[in-house]
This record gives structure tokens, C-alpha cells and sequence, in this order.
């Protein structure tokens, strides 16, 4: 089973993914970093000036396709990978045919404001100033969070977890995976 991780920039996806199934001895796959190896752009930022949002999220939910035909891996998604018809539909597929788990990381719009202010990383900008990348990942996570929680079969609210703690919970989470137990728990930190 394939366990993927969702939620807007910023949320820790490949923060935590990477170290929870380093934990498990699973293989983590940076869907991102599949998905701009495929185009000849260095990256993501100069994909999306020369080709476009559009070419990038056909690119995306082919590679995502690609991808799911392996199995037992943490897949971390881009932010706006379930927000594509066609691999919302094939995650939904995976999910009922019991070969994915969908995990949600959870966090508050103020939260990533600021992690997105501190370190936009190689993604196409948001909004100039502070007070405007707070207000758009605001307005993006309004638009997506209704789809990432009909997706996920968990979530972890990451808000006021450290790095270690958030690291432990999904590790956790993935191990009652494993472990086949039915569903997994909401979590979040204290």
C-alpha cells in the first residue's frame, strides 16, 4: 500500500515524509522532483514561466499515475495535486481498491504565512510582501482544503507540532498502516 501526503506548501510534506519512512524502510518519492525531471527547465519556478501552470499539472497527475503502479512508498504530493481531475480520480481509485492511504497534513493559514515568508523554496511565487503571501495562502488553502479532507483517510493537524513531534506522529500513523489496522486516528499536537 502506498501512503500519500497532502496539503498546501508549506505543510512539511517532504519535511516529514522523508524521515517517517526512512523510519520504516520505505522509499520516499518528492512527486515534484519527478515531475520536473521531465521537463528540460531546471526548475519549478522556470517550468512555470516557460511552459505554464497547465503543462506542469498535466506533467504532475502522469507522473503521480506512473508512480502508484509501485507500491509501498510515501508520496509526497505538490500542493495542487488533488486539485487535478484526472489524479483526484486515481487517488480516489487507488484509496477504494485498498492500495492507498491518504494522510493530510494539517496547518493553520497564519502558520504558513510565515513558513512560506521564511523559506519559498523553488515554487512558483506568491504575492509580494508578507501581509500578501498571508493572504493568499489563506485564500489557497480556502479553495483546497475541502478537497484535501474528502481525500484523506487521516489527518495530523501539524500546527503547533515541532519537527519531532509531527515526524513521530506520522510515523506512527504509517506504522498502524502497515500494520493493516482499519482507517487511522485525526492527530494533532499539543
Amino acid at each position: 500500500m502506498n501512503v500519500l501526503l497532502i496539503g498546501p506548501r508549506g505543510c512539511g510534506k517532504s519535511t516529514l515524509g522523508r524521515p517517517a519512512a526512512q523510519r520504516l524502510g520505505l522509499p520516499f518519492i518528492e512527486l515534484d522532483d519527478d515531475v520536473l525531471a521531465t521537463f528540460p527547465q531546471r526548475s519549478v519556478r522556470d517550468v512555470w514561466a516557460a511552459r505554464g501552470e497547465a503543462a506542469w499539472r498535466a506533467a504532475e497527475s502522469e507522473v503521480l499515475a506512473a508512480r502508484l503502479n509501485d507500491d509501498n512508498q510515501v508520496i509526497a504530493l505538490g500542493g495542487g495535486a488533488p486539485m487535478i481531475d484526472a489524479a483526484r480520480q486515481r487517488i480516489e481509485s487507488e484509496q477504494a481498491a485498498g492500495r492507498a492511504r491518504v494522510v493530510y497534513l494539517r496547518c493553520a493559514p497564519d502558520e504558513l504565512a510565515r513558513r512560506l515568508s521564511g523559506e519559498p523554496g523553488d515554487r512558483p511565487a506568491l504575492a509580494g510582501g508578507d501581509e500578501e503571501v498571508a493572504t493568499e495562502a489563506a485564500a489557497v488553502l480556502a479553495q483546497r482544503e475541502p478537497t484535501y479532507r474528502k481525500l484523506a483517510d487521516s489527518e495530523i493537524d501539524i500546527t503547533e507540532c515541532t519537527v519531532d513531534e509531527a515526524m513521530v506522529r506520522l510515523a506512527s500513523l504509517l506504522i498502524s498502516y502497515r500494520e493493516a489496522s482499519p482507517g487511522g486516528p485525526s492527530d494533532a499536537c499539543d
